[in-house]
């Protein structure tokens, strides 16, 4: 079995292991299908409605098989995503923000593979320096140059990548203010749907307010969540309470458990080696 693409010592392994992570992926969804291509794709091509946690999971499941997985794991588990998106495309049924009716998606579009990675990016790394600690601007940069990976691994031109971190933060900005994300009447049929006052949506909800809560305030509108940050206090004091109980514990308690499993088998097999 071959390694993973990263070892224990990179900076993209010591941020994605910390549990703490998990509270990026429920914005990460939320950004990606503010596109309204993506939401399309989303809304005529799976069953949101009944499988709430369904794209939580794979986005979860490919993010682990990237970063602690063999690379023949990681590369399965790509050829799988990319399997599934082969027969997601059409053409999008109303106008949308920049986009007209009749606008052609498909989930295997280079640029919507980009955005998509690069929310899970940007929600990795707000969510790590809110609840764990604050990154150097060193750490940050190296952190992205670790992501580009999985902009390989799904085949995403070079030519359309960001290829430092400064470009990244110019690429996000200049995505949200092109027009091209806003909130369509699909995606908030997709939240609702998601988040409806059944038990399993209400769960949803409760283990995602955080995660929307660190939307940009516009999207976090768009969407319908009219509540202000400053009028939930237990949201304004828990990243400061995160952090403060981080420093105290352990890293093994506060770490991913397939990262634990994979760090013993690296360790194992460098020892081996040896």
């Amino acid at each position: 079995m071959s390694r993973p693409f990263f070892s224990p010592k990179s900076v993209f392994w010591r941020v994605n292991r910390e549990v703490a992570c998990a509270m990026a992926a429920p914005r990460a969804v939320l950004m990606q299908i503010a596109h309204p291509l993506i939401a399309a794709g989303v809304a005529e091509h799976s069953h949101f409605a009944r499988h709430r946690f369904a794209r939580l999971y794979r986005t979860a499941m490919a993010a682990t098989a990237i970063t602690y997985g063999s690379r023949e794991f990681a590369l399965r588990a790509i050829r799988a995503v990319n399997q599934r998106h082969r027969f997601v495309h059409g053409l999008l049924g109303a106008a949308s923000g920049i986009f007209p009716a009749g606008t052609p998606y498909d989930a295997n579009d280079p640029e919507l593979k980009l955005w998509v990675l690069s929310t899970i990016t940007e929600s990795t790394l707000l969510a790590f320096e809110l609840f764990v600690r604050e990154l150097s601007m060193s750490e940050r940069r190296q952190y992205y140059a670790d992501s580009l990976v999985a902009t390989d691994l799904f085949d995403i031109p070079s030519s359309i990548v960001p290829q430092n971190y400064g470009d990244f933060l110019e690429y996000m900005n200049r995505t949200m203010e092109s027009g091209a994300i806003q909130v369509s009447d699909q995606a908030r049929e997709i939240s609702r749907a998601l988040f409806a006052r059944t038990p399993s949506g209400l769960a949803l909800f409760a283990g995602s307010a955080v995660g929307i809560a660190m939307l940009p305030e516009r999207l976090r509108y768009e969407y319908g969540f009219h509540w202000r940050l400053e009028e939930k206090a237990w949201l304004r004091r828990l990243p400061g309470i995160c952090r403060n109980v981080r420093r105290c514990l352990p890293s093994i308690i506060c770490a991913n458990p397939a990262a634990t499993a994979s760090q013993m088998l690296f360790q194992s097999s460098f020892s081996n080696a040896k």
